[in-house]
C-alpha cells in the first residue's frame, strides 16, 4: 500500500514555500537576479544576451514588474550558472558582490522612506501602491531599494521588511531626514 500524495509544503519543514502576496514573491526572486547578476559583475544587457532576453525583460523582471515563463527563468538560470531550486531555494544567500557597490550610497530617498513608512504596517504591495497612489513595480523596486541601502536584503524574504523598519526606526528615520550610515 501506498501513502497517500501529500499537497503543499511537508508540515515538519522543506518543500515549497507558500507565498501569500504574489507581488512580495516576484520582488523576491526579482532581488536575486538582481543580486546574482551584479555578483558577476554583469548588466542587464550580458544577462538579457547571455539569457536570450532583451534588456527591458531583465529590467521589468528585476524590478517585480513582470512574470515570465518557466522556460525563460530557466534560461535565466542557466545562464547565470545555477539552477532554479538555488535561486527559489529558501536557504539562497546573497552573494558577495563586487568592490564596486554602484546603487548603494548610504542615502535611504523620501520615496523609499514613504514606502517603507507605508509597507511597515505588514500590507501588501499592491495596498502600499494604491494608498501611495504609485504604481506595484515602483513600490516593489524601492522596498527592495531600501533593504539594500539599509543592509537587510540578505535576510530572508519574510524577515526582511520587519528588520528594515527596525534598522530605519533605529536610525530615526521616519520622524526626520533620510539619510543613513554608510555601511
Amino acid at each position: 500500500m501506498t501513502a497517500p500524495a501529500q499537497v503543499g509544503p511537508s508540515p515538519v519543514g522543506g518543500g515549497p514555500a507558500v507565498f501569500q502576496d504574489r507581488d512580495e514573491l516576484l520582488a523576491d526572486v526579482g532581488d536575486r537576479i538582481r543580486a546574482e547578476r551584479r555578483a558577476r559583475g554583469w548588466t542587464q544587457e550580458q544577462l538579457g544576451q547571455r539569457s536570450n532576453m532583451s534588456r527591458q525583460a531583465i529590467k521589468r523582471l528585476e524590478n517585480g514588474a513582470s512574470t515570465m515563463p518557466l522556460l525563460s527563468l530557466a534560461d535565466v538560470c542557466e545562464a547565470l550558472g545555477m539552477s532554479m531550486s538555488d535561486l527559489l531555494s529558501e536557504q539562497w544567500q546573497m552573494p558577495t558582490l563586487p568592490p564596486r557597490r554602484r546603487g548603494v550610497t548610504g542615502v535611504l530617498s523620501p520615496r523609499m522612506a514613504a514606502v517603507l513608512r507605508v509597507a511597515a504596517s505588514g500590507i501588501s504591495l499592491t495596498q502600499v501602491a494604491e494608498q501611495l497612489g504609485m504604481p506595484r513595480p515602483v513600490v516593489s523596486s524601492r522596498l527592495s531599494e531600501a533593504y539594500r541601502v539599509l543592509g537587510v536584503a540578505d535576510l530572508p524574504r519574510d524577515e526582511r521588511r520587519a528588520a528594515a523598519v527596525r534598522v530605519a526606526e533605529a536610525r530615526g528615520l521616519f520622524n526626520t531626514g533620510c539619510e543613513v550610515d554608510a555601511a
